[in-house]
């Protein structure tokens, strides 16, 4: 994280001296560090098939950003928030380490930009040539180490629920306090537990991940907490660490927390208070240093009424409570998720896609979408799987998405012209009156029996 701060500060440092928003991009288009303007209008990632066109040209001034040929494909296509971009991309002896983008946000700063591009360019070459050596020199950067928002997490979003969520793991990044997340299945309490970390102080630490529900109840006490040699048949020689230990001066992501035996929660509930373990089947006792994040699917009110989890417990782990709204709930966010699954599914499905028909996001909005993001990732992956062009259209998804779609669109039209023929029975009997005379009139003028219309004045509940 230590290159990543470092480039950050540098970005920060001449944007308050040039007085322009800065980002920052890796070869593969993720954002290493960029203006708090700029994340918040842009999100985390650009498009891909714009970033690579870009290499080779050194340096590149947009003035009409989203509006361009190559923008096509991308969700800010005819609405980007940029106004105009300098762009540098960053090679060294003929290796790629990403590019680097002077934006203004504004209009009266989009004019400064154009007029005085010889000196933003001097700038932006100067601060190319600081980052690139910053890159090279680091290990970090070496090993390929995934940036802040990395790549898979899923963790972008125009919503404000999910705006919302990122400022607050934002405010706690020096805290080590208990995290609850609460959601339906497959909203991404994994990842967004993953985010959390990789975000905080102990983000050097491990990251052990356990899924209460599929630890046997006879074994989940060793599992957690360890055992010594001898402490049961078949015990390992030795012993064995537990979960927590395995998690010290690190995170421990208890998911599925509600699943935990209730004869069990007691100790638990210890280990959180003291941070003290003690080995099935041992005699001393272990301080851990393991910061704990708890994930659920399950309303724990509920179960404490129904006396499967403790109060006392629930309390200690819903310090900072966090729910992850699910899918139908975050339409705003489909095209950042549908964009980035396919950049990572590309390598799975051995295809590259470089856009989306407005068909396609459309069938994907009218969706219910009950399994959420793990849902709409099996959608993608089939989509780019069955798809010929390099374009994901309506019939490149699977069968029952796009017979749900055919029904909400059939539904639509029928709603709609019932709406109409309301609308003309009602116009009709104003003109003629609504006494059995004028409705004679009305039928013989819509070429229909009396009584067919008083049957369509019933269905569409208009007063006789």
């Amino acid at each position: 994280m230590i290159l990543l701060s470092s480039i950050s500060k540098v970005i920060q440092a001449f944007s308050g001296l040039l007085q322009v928003d800065i980002a920052c991009f890796d070869k593969n288009g993720r954002i290493l560090a960029a203006t708090e303007d700029y994340i918040t209008l842009k999100g985390m990632k650009v498009h891909v098939p714009f970033f690579e066109k870009i290499y080779g040209n050194h340096i590149t001034l947009l003035h009409q950003p989203g509006d361009m040929n190559m923008c096509e494909g991308c969700h800010f296509f005819h609405k980007c928030p940029s106004k105009a971009e300098l762009i540098q991309d960053m090679m060294f002896n003929g290796e790629k380490f990403g590019y680097l983008s002077f934006v203004s946000l504004s209009s009266d700063n989009k004019s400064v930009l154009i007029d005085q591009k010889d000196f933003y360019t001097e700038w932006l070459t100067r601060l190319k040539d600081i980052i690139i050596s910053i890159l090279r020199d680091s290990n970090e950067f070496k090993s390929n180490l995934s940036p802040v928002y990395s790549s898979g997490n899923y963790i972008f979003g125009e919503s404000n629920a999910f705006k919302y969520i990122t400022q607050l793991v934002k405010k706690m990044r020096n805290s080590t306090s208990t995290v609850l997340i609460t959601g339906e299945t497959g909203t991404g309490k994994s990842m967004l537990a993953k985010y959390i970390h990789e975000n905080s102080t102990v983000s050097e630490g491990p990251l052990v991940e356990i899924n209460c529900a599929s630890i046997p109840e006879s074994l989940f006490e060793s599992e957690l907490f360890g055992y010594e040699s001898g402490a049961f048949t078949n015990a390992r020689k030795g012993g064995k660490k537990g979960y927590f230990e395995s998690a010290d001066n690190g995170t421990l992501f208890l998911d599925e927390i509600a699943e935990i035996p209730i004869h069990l929660q007691s100790k638990l509930l210890k280990v959180l208070q003291d941070g003290i373990i003690q080995r099935v089947g041992g005699t001393s006792v272990k301080k851990v240093n393991a910061r704990i994040i708890a994930a659920t699917n399950q309303p724990l009110e509920k179960s404490i009424q129904e006396k499967k989890f403790r109060s006392d417990l629930f309390y200690r782990l819903n310090v900072i409570p966090i729910n992850i709204p699910p899918l139908r709930e975050r339409l705003l966010d489909l095209p950042v998720l549908v964009e980035e699954m396919m950049e990572n599914l590309k390598h799975r499905s051995g295809k590259y896609f470089n856009s989306y028909t407005s068909g396609f996001m459309e069938a994907l909005t009218s969706y219910h979408w009950s399994g959420n993001l793990r849902e709409l990732e099996n959608v993608i992956e089939y989509s780019m799987n069955f798809e010929n062009d390099s374009t994901l259209t309506e019939a490149s998804l699977p069968p029952y998405l796009l017979d749900s779609y055919n029904l909400n669109l059939n539904l639509g039209k029928n709603i709609e012209l019932v709406g109409m023929e309301r609308e003309i029975i009602m116009q009709k009997l104003n003109l003629y009156g609504n006494s059995y005379n004028g409705k004679l009139m009305v039928a013989k003028d819509l070429g229909i029996s009396v009584r067919t219309l008083y049957r369509k004045m019933d269905k569409l509940q208009i007063e006789s």
